[in-house]
């Protein structure tokens, strides 16, 4: 899609107007539009029983051939960046489609311009993007031909914020894409080229960890998930990205959860707890779309990613529980659970990660029930080791309408994975807050006192989408990431 700013007059294709009430009652905005389709709208409001409130919508049917008509839609009451995301999407949904070769955007609020437009610019990007579908299907899937999206705002920064949004919104699809795959599609093999492939297309470095080399290098945890596969492509994705005006700098280090499907291992998932499982790797296509968003924005800060790419497989070779096995770090885990692989594989990969001394680690992973029982599936569950990153976290969440509420790391958590023959144990054997104790977990291999975030994705799947987007998985934390890099300041 082309973004360009519009006068009234140069006004073209179907219409798209997000009108704040105050402006709806006096009409000032209709001044910006040309004259006869003012006098239409203003026609059409004088026939009304009653007025336009938040969240109300008029449309007004197309007069020409190939045109959509109007859509007027007020804005909610409740103006936070998820609701307008929500806003954004559901009114695009009224006025798009997959015909429309053009859309006038009208923005008819200053005080939200900018907010409003990074809104629909990541709603417009989720709106036209094509989910993966197979077979007879591909030809009853409709291709959006939408091309240019014209914009009318009174600030020059409206433009930039939709620009800006709809490539947020582009990271959000290429982590909802990977998820929607199939496990005969993506399993580690296949993820590695693609990752490659987007790689080079973006200017980033690529290193392979593989599974061999974890081994020799006393990656235990890892490898331990790992080998249930005998024939296992699995290993950890090393992405650089280097801004070239930056010569110097502790990068920001991203992890991310590549589980590509998990059976629950000997303790196996049952009455249907396989279903979806093709998405337990969010988090790893969560943090390759952070690195590969940040590259297209420029972003003037080096970052790396790890992503921890395996599946947790049945086999005569795959762990078991009760065993004991040495992580990279040198700590002995007493293996609880073998579905518990999500934090098995983030130890070793978060060791790898701060070994490099990074600004600060962040990692992504869908890891635990209980994190969903805790919050539901439309906010996410957070971790931090620095007690002056919460209020950050949060707040980042709030800004970029991917919210994040924090839990904490107290002590008294830490005493529940204590074992009596290894250094730790891997969870709980009990019932109890499984998301806090995971993230007590995790928090023991990280090394060099590196601050460190994680993000349990308990939104990652939600019937029906979330926020912008309407698919099951929902790509999020790539607008949280990014704003909570703008907006954190010093991490340590």
């Amino acid at each position: 899609m082309r973004f360009q700013s519009v006068k009234g007059k140069n006004i073209q294709g179907p219409v798209l107007a997000a009108v704040s009430v105050d402006e709806w009652k006096k009409g000032r905005w209709l001044k910006t539009l040309p004259p006869e389709l003012a006098t239409r709208i203003d026609k059409a409001a004088g026939h009304l029983s009653e007025p336009l409130l938040s969240g109300a919508t008029l449309h007004l049917p197309a007069v020409e051939k190939n045109d959509a008509g109007v859509l007027i839609a007020i804005l909610p009451t409740d103006q936070d960046p998820f609701f307008l995301l929500e806003f954004a999407r559901d009114s695009l949904k009224m006025i798009l489609n997959s015909k429309t070769p053009k859309l006038t955007l009208v923005l008819a609020d200053a005080k939200l311009e900018q907010r409003l437009a990074d809104a629909f610019g990541s709603a417009l990007a989720a709106a036209v993007f094509a989910m993966p579908v197979y077979g007879k299907r591909q030809k009853k899937e409709k291709t959006f031909l939408l091309q240019d999206v014209w914009l009318q705002a009174s600030s020059k920064k409206a433009l930039t914020a939709l620009e800006r949004g709809a490539i947020l919104g582009d990271g959000t699809n290429l982590a909802r894409y990977l998820a929607t795959l199939p496990p005969n599609v993506l399993d580690p093999a296949a993820y590695a080229e693609r990752v490659k492939k987007l790689c080079a297309q973006h200017g980033l470095k690529f290193r392979m960890h593989t599974n061999k080399e974890l081994k020799r290098l006393g990656a235990g945890a890892f490898t331990a998930v790992d080998q249930g596969n005998p024939d296992s492509a699995g290993g950890i994705f090393e992405i650089t990205y280097q801004p070239k005006s930056v010569k110097k700098g502790k990068p920001v280090a991203l992890v991310g959860k590549g589980v590509c499907f998990d059976t629950g291992g000997y303790d196996v998932k049952i009455n249907g707890g396989m279903a979806t499982m093709k998405g337990d790797m969010q988090g790893s296509s969560v943090a390759l779309a952070c690195i590969v968003t940040a590259a297209r924005l420029k972003l003037n800060r080096p970052m790396k990613a790890y992503l921890a790419v395996t599946e947790n497989h049945l086999s005569p070779k795959a762990y078991k529980a009760d065993e004991v096995v040495v992580a990279l770090n040198g700590l002995s885990i007493e293996v609880v659970n073998t579905d518990a692989e999500g934090r098995m594989v983030l130890a070793d990969t978060l060791t790898l990660a701060s070994r490099e001394t990074p600004e600060i680690v962040i990692d992504f992973a869908t890891l635990t029930g209980a994190a969903v029982r805790s919050l539901g599936s439309k906010i996410a569950a957070g971790f931090t080791n620095k007690k002056k990153l919460h209020g950050a976290i949060v707040e980042a969440g709030t800004e970029s309408g991917e919210r994040v509420w924090t839990f904490p790391l107290d002590p008294t958590y830490f005493k529940g994975l204590e074992s009596k023959v290894a250094d730790t144990l891997q969870c709980t054997r009990g019932s109890g807050p499984d998301h806090i104790y995971a993230a007590c977990f995790l928090s023991k291999f990280l090394e060099k006192e590196v601050p460190w975030v994680h993000v349990d994705l308990t939104p990652s799947e939600n019937e029906g989408g979330l926020a912008h987007v309407d698919s099951m998985f929902t790509g999020f934390g790539v607008r949280w990431l990014h704003a909570f890099l703008a907006s954190a300041g010093s991490f340590r």
